[in-house]
């Protein structure tokens, strides 16, 4: 009965003549096991010890043993598809990096060239290749760095504009030279960032100012000299016209008594003395007393 069970023997095998044969068959099935299994387990055991001793990187190891019952074979497969494992994530890995590395690479070059020709064409290839960037200390850098061109830009705009509002200004003080548009021309210029621009201005504002002043002093002198001819004119008829009134007076007859037309007792007035008759000025002399007049007259010493 043990004998049975140990061989896996059923009842009507052992009434069966060929029952010697199955046992024989059976035991050698039983004892070929045995020793293939043995030998696996230290076949298994080798290699690993082997593996740790060359120090090498143990992806997966999967160990199968399959024993069939009555073909007695072992089959010992490693597991090759996890072993390889690893080496698709370190290549996937290795492709990803090779990745950001060129995308860093177009970005810093996009930045660069931005960095060079600060014009607004080049802000957005700046922006997009670093916004494909992942995050981290470089792509913080170089958006600080597209920041920075992009106040500077933001600056030289309104200084350009400041620029061209006095240029504006200056131009038409030039074309409408007056006291009023100096003050806006002025004031403009003096916003102007750019020292050469600012000079510039500023001399052209000067020499409007000058020729303001310039052309008031000539009015002004103007003005003085024809004042100045009136009142000698005016000088001029005053003595002429004083001389004119001399002349008259002197023309004049000496005075003569009238005749006695009473008696004896009529005392006539007693004749007044005879008047020297004055000399006749010569032309020289009224235009002596003529000269006098005027120079009394500038003098303000002169009445008429």
């Amino acid at each position: 009965m043990e004998l049975k069970a140990f061989y896996g023997l059923q009842e009507k095998d052992i009434t069966n003549k060929k029952m010697p044969q199955k046992m024989s068959m059976l035991c050698y099935n039983k004892t070929v096991k045995r020793k293939v299994g043995k030998q696996m387990k230290k076949s298994m055991k080798e290699q690993i010890q082997a593996i740790f001793k060359n120090k090498k990187v143990i992806a997966g190891l999967v160990a199968g043993v399959v024993v069939l019952g009555t073909g007695g074979y072992v089959l010992s497969q490693p597991a090759s598809k996890p072993a390889s494992a690893p080496k698709v994530e370190q290549g996937t890995s290795s492709s990803s990096v090779d990745k950001e590395a060129e995308l860093m690479k177009k970005a810093e070059k996009a930045v660069k060239l931005l960095e060079d020709n600060q014009v607004k064409e080049n802000v957005s290839p700046a922006e997009t290749a670093v916004k494909g960037l992942k995050a981290g200390d470089s792509k913080d850098k170089l958006t600080k760095r597209i920041d920075a061109v992009k106040a500077n830009m933001a600056k030289k705009e309104a200084e350009a504009k400041l620029a061209k509002d006095a240029e504006a200004a200056v131009a038409k003080l030039e074309a409408e030279q007056v006291d009023g548009n100096i003050q806006p021309a002025q004031t403009a210029t003096d916003k102007v960032v750019d020292k050469t621009t600012k000079g510039k201005l500023q001399h052209r504002i000067n020499l409007v100012k000058d020729a303001i002043a310039a052309r008031a002093a000539q009015a002004a002198a103007q003005a003085q000299a024809q004042a100045q001819a009136q009142a000698e004119e005016e000088a001029r008829a005053a003595a002429e016209a004083q001389a004119v009134q001399q002349a008259q007076v002197q023309e004049q007859p000496a005075y003569q008594a009238p005749a006695q037309t009473t008696g004896g007792d009529y005392t006539p007035p007693a004749q007044a003395l005879a008047q020297q008759p004055q000399q006749k000025l010569t032309q020289d002399q009224i235009q002596q007393q003529v000269d006098d007049a005027a120079a009394n007259f500038n003098n303000g010493t002169y009445d008429y």
